[in-house]
């Protein structure tokens, strides 16, 4: 993952370099602080809005007080595309710095989507025990999902589950998971997760696809029950999961893969293909 050369921070477009905070801020002591990634493609968002709007729903979660409205926003995450490249993730930074508003950063990195192997025959994962805090913010504090990712790392897997302390599956290290068992699509309980604007479309598609839907706890135990599994986020899109722990699901199922064409075609409507 390769950052670009320019940031902006509060509208101005600066060096990367000179984005820099003291060591005792309490964004990185205290995690108070929040974020957003977002693809662009071409110059173009991919679901900016409900992007920003989930930022700012975390803004209020985490109380840090935020000078701009959602207009500035829309137009620094433009800004800092301009000042960069056409392709890429966006990430947005509300942090406090210990002044009387939030400080807010853009910035824009490369990024690696799935090959499509892994689109064809899913996944990967592992299960990890841990939560996160406060799953309704996107906020900083990230430190059980960045262990899970170093597991699946030194496991060679994609990715791993989280699973709470009833034993639930809630999400990945960095998003969202979806199953099917008995014919039925099935989520973690709102509340639980951090809920990506994936996760939000993808349940928007199986409603207008009228797939079979509920929000309920996913025990661990139920692994071998499931029939189908995938994840889904930003750079994700909708990628099947073909194995997780020991438990082989094999090639996507046919809900994984009406979805995953769904999702991808409205993908390319917004990004005008």
């Amino acid at each position: 993952m390769t950052i670009y050369d320019n940031i902006l921070h509060n509208g101005r477009v600066i060096p990367k370099e000179n984005a820099c905070f003291p060591v005792y801020t309490p964004s990185l002591v205290g995690a108070l602080g929040v974020y957003e990634t977002i693809l662009v493609k071409n110059g173009r968002y991919v679901g900016i809005r409900e992007h920003l709007e989930r930022l700012l729903q975390s803004v209020a979660g985490a109380q840090l007080r935020l000078q701009p409205d959602m207009n500035a926003l829309l137009k620094w995450s433009f800004l800092t595309v301009m000042a960069n490249r056409p392709d890429g993730l966006v990430r947005a930074l509300v942090m406090d710095l210990g002044n009387a508003y939030a400080d807010v950063y853009f910035y824009e990195m490369s990024y690696a989507p799935p090959t499509p192997d892994e689109y064809a025959h899913g996944v990967p994962v592992i299960l990890y025990q841990g939560e996160r805090a406060m799953p309704l913010v996107k906020s900083f504090n990230t430190l059980v999902p960045g262990l899970a990712r170093k597991a699946a790392k030194a496991a060679g897997v994609h990715d791993a589950f989280l699973v709470n302390r009833d034993g639930d599956i809630t999400e990945g290290s960095n998003c969202n998971v979806f199953i099917v068992q008995d014919g039925t699509l099935a989520a973690p309980p709102f509340g639980d997760v951090l809920e990506g604007t994936v996760m939000r479309r993808v349940m928007a598609l199986a409603a207008e696809l009228a797939i079979p839907f509920q929000r309920r706890r996913l025990p661990a135990t139920d692994i071998p029950q499931w029939r189908e599994a995938f994840i889904t986020s930003t750079r994700r899109g909708v990628l099947p999961v073909r194995r997780v722990g020991d438990v082989v699901l094999g090639d996507p199922g046919p809900i994984t893969r009406q979805l995953h064409k769904a999702y991808f075609d409205w993908e390319r409507k917004v990004l005008g293909g």
